[in-house]
């Protein structure tokens, strides 16, 4: 998926465990594209990595649907004229469906096969590419 986002709301719920805090229990995303939008609702831990990653309304992102990974490409070139200094790399709205197959491609020697089968760590070997 990829878009500029126009929405970003968590759904929040108050903690099992008692106290004061919420809890997010999903987030609901808008992505925008040339094509069209689209509203997606996804699990909390790619709202953190949203979190991490200091997305807001009018930035232009990508989530891989298979391994949750969330990445901000940039801010909208829509704001591009909100102020006259401004640090974040501006990016075109992206065209086409805000669903996007894409092939990712990644060389692997022998001698990689071999280092993730001799000592698999969590996330490390082959399977999980």
């Amino acid at each position: 998926y990829e878009g500029e986002v126009t929405e970003l709301t968590p759904e929040e719920r108050p903690d099992p465990a008692g106290g004061y805090g919420k809890k997010v229990t999903a987030v609901m995303i808008g992505l925008k594209t040339t094509k069209g939008t689209k509203t997606l609702k996804l699990a909390p831990q790619i709202y953190d990595s949203l979190q991490k990653e200091k997305v807001q309304v009018g930035d232009v992102i990508y989530i891989e649907a298979n391994s949750g990974v969330s990445r901000r490409v940039g801010r909208s070139d829509q704001y591009a004229t909100e102020f006259d200094l401004e640090a974040d790399e501006y990016v075109p709205v992206p065209k086409g469906e805000v669903h996007k197959k894409k092939e990712v491609v990644q060389d692997v020697t022998l001698h990689d096969l071999d280092m993730a089968n001799a000592k698999p760590q969590g996330g490390q070997d082959l399977s999980s590419i």
